[in-house]
């Protein structure tokens, strides 16, 4: 086949939203807005391309692999098409706002990347998510956990289970492991694929490794689960490595009694092995997981500093969702249904009036053409208007 004749395909990832779920979306989107507005998040949009020097600074530079590149044909320079919108928030936060008050921003819009999603297959998702700059205690990261959590339940979902981590377990056994740039890759290989015997092989491999850290190398993939029960091995585990394990460890403690004293019934499950995002977040990482369907429905983190190259280190924390995701769930909250009425292209002023009135009363108005069948226009809509006794009413 030509691409003359498949000229309406469009690319592997990419997809229309049709009338019916894009009233959906948009539904959901002006939801979830309003939900971070009432927690102080005001809405900023962000470009839909920037230079890529802005794009992949820092601790954004792992995103190079999903950002679209293009050269600018004014400038010559190279832009990205957005792969993720936290960058950008961080750049607005530090370059363009610049408060001195911790700053809560939250945006809502479609991105692009290069490699298609591993659970949906989608390369353009439509990312909703909030981020709090200004603040590096741990009440800044309950702040964002509960929103993300509020967020989770405003769209009726239940069941949620929230999944912990701390990258910063990991890279500080690393740094006393004294892990090359290649053993640090495989490592980090092996913790993701959960691979038990392969990791306990390599590890006891390691050569001068200093005191208790080979038992703690060796505990890391199975301090999972139960994320109370994970931090008392964790604590026994960690015992001897120093202050840094001992602040990850308390920061990690305070928000699981929190969380699980002002959510009833919410499960909480860490894993310390967790390196989602590793490259990008700097402390606590998190996310929601849909019990009935298995599914990680949201995921953030700290990743504080990101704004040093626009001119302002900053602490900062937050989370995104994707909402093609989140309709996939089949949502069990719907947007209200507007009344879809017909009305004949008649020149009556009595009629213009009642239109009107009935459009700012939210009901969908169409005006029947004379030259198309009216019974199947009249099959589209609910009700039609239609002339009695010199008034105009519906039927």
């Amino acid at each position: 086949m030509s691409s003359e004749d498949n000229r309406w395909l469009v690319p592997d990832g990419i997809e229309d939203v049709l009338p019916q779920e894009a009233e959906q979306v948009e539904y959901w989107r002006r939801m979830l807005l309003e939900e971070f507005a009432r927690w102080g998040y005001a809405q900023v949009l962000p470009p839909l391309v920037e230079f890529v020097q802005a794009l992949l600074t820092g601790k954004a530079s792992d995103l190079h692999l999903d950002t679209c590149q293009l050269v600018d044909q004014v400038s010559g320079r190279m832009m990205g098409v957005r792969s993720d919108m936290t960058p950008q928030v961080a750049r607005i936060d530090a370059h363009r706002l610049k408060h001195t008050l911790p700053t809560r921003l939250c945006y809502a819009g479609e991105v692009l990347r290069a490699r298609p999603s591993i659970v949906t297959g989608s390369r353009s998702p439509i990312q909703v998510g909030a981020e709090l700059f200004g603040h590096a205690g741990v009440q800044s990261d309950i702040e964002v956990m509960e929103l993300m959590l509020a967020t989770c339940e405003r769209v009726g979902l239940q069941d949620l289970t929230l999944v912990l981590g701390h990258v910063s377990i990991y890279r500080s056994l690393s740094v006393l492991a004294g892990f090359s740039a290649e053993q640090d890759a495989a490592a980090q290989a092996m913790l993701q694929r959960k691979s038990l015997p392969e990791w306990q092989q390599w590890c006891q491999q390691l050569p001068n490794l200093p005191n208790g850290v080979l038992p703690a190398l060796l505990a890391l993939p199975m301090l999972c689960g139960d994320a109370t029960a994970v931090l008392l091995r964790a604590q026994v585990a960690f015992s001897i490595l120093g202050t840094a394990f001992d602040a990850a460890l308390s920061r990690l403690t305070a928000i699981v009694k929190h969380l699980t004293m002002t959510h009833a019934g919410l499960a909480v499950h860490l894993d310390l092995a967790d390196l989602r995002g590793f490259q990008y977040h700097t402390g606590v990482v998190f996310g929601v997981i849909e019990a009935k369907r298995g599914r990680l429905i949201a995921s953030g983190g700290r990743y504080d500093d990101v704004g040093a190259v626009f001119g302002r280190s900053r602490p900062a924390t937050g989370f995104s969702l994707d909402l093609r995701q989140l309709l996939d769930l089949r949502l069990p909250v719907q947007p209200l249904k507007r009344k879809r009425v017909l009305a004949p292209a008649v020149a009556d002023m009595s009629l213009v009036a009642l239109i009107h009135q009935l459009r700012q009363e939210g009901h969908t108005v169409v005006i029947g053409f004379p030259d198309v069948d009216w019974a199947s226009q009249k099959a589209e809509c609910d009700v039609e208007l239609v002339q009695e006794s010199n008034r105009w009413v519906m039927r």
